[in-house]
């Protein structure tokens, strides 16, 4: 039997990335600790703000437990062979609780800490370099995406592959093309 290739070409709107990270900021919890000391917790998240322009976004999120957290990040490049984007963090501010002082002064530190707690759940998925630059590794999200997802309904076999082979943030827009077998 020949394997299913498949190339989709995607722009995913601002509205609809919107829904989608409310939803998975809803189910948010977890602890705040710089170091070992405990700062406070993130829960329940919640969108308040999100824009897209060209190679930025910009979001605030805010959380019932009480601390906010507004950024701002310019894509720098994506790289299809390594699964690599690149991204520079040009502001990153918290709020409403008593580490927030703490963490603006210290805005590499906070962007270890949470490579490192993205890493314990997807190892590989985040690398923090110098100048607040990350290294965001498509990689281990697209192996978890295919591990939850019944694709062999899709007419995939039980070993498929995924890779993005462009990717661009634009005015209100995230394109992507993805290219799948299997």
């Amino acid at each position: 039997m020949e394997a299913l290739r498949a190339r989709l070409e995607l722009e995913l709107s601002q509205v609809l990335l919107h829904t989608w990270i409310s939803r998975q900021l809803a189910r948010v919890d977890m602890p705040v600790r710089l170091l070992r000391f405990p700062l406070g917790r993130l829960q329940h998240g919640q969108l308040r703000d999100f824009e897209l322009g060209q190679n930025h976004c910009q979001a605030e999120i805010g959380f019932a437990s009480g601390p906010a957290l507004r950024f701002r990040v310019r894509a720098l490049d994506f790289q299809p062979d390594s699964q690599a984007w690149r991204l520079q963090v040009e502001h990153l501010h918290f709020s409403g609780f008593r580490g927030g002082p703490v963490l603006n002064l210290l805005p590499g530190k906070v962007l270890e800490m949470m490579a490192q707690q993205a890493n314990q759940r997807l190892p590989g998925l985040l690398t923090v370099h110098n100048n607040l630059e990350l290294e965001f590794r498509l990689e281990p999200l697209l192996q978890k995406i295919l591990q939850e997802t019944p694709l062999q309904t899709m007419g995939l076999g039980k070993t498929p592959s995924v890779r993005i082979e462009h990717l661009e943030l634009a005015q209100n827009l995230l394109r992507l093309t993805l290219r799948a077998s299997g």
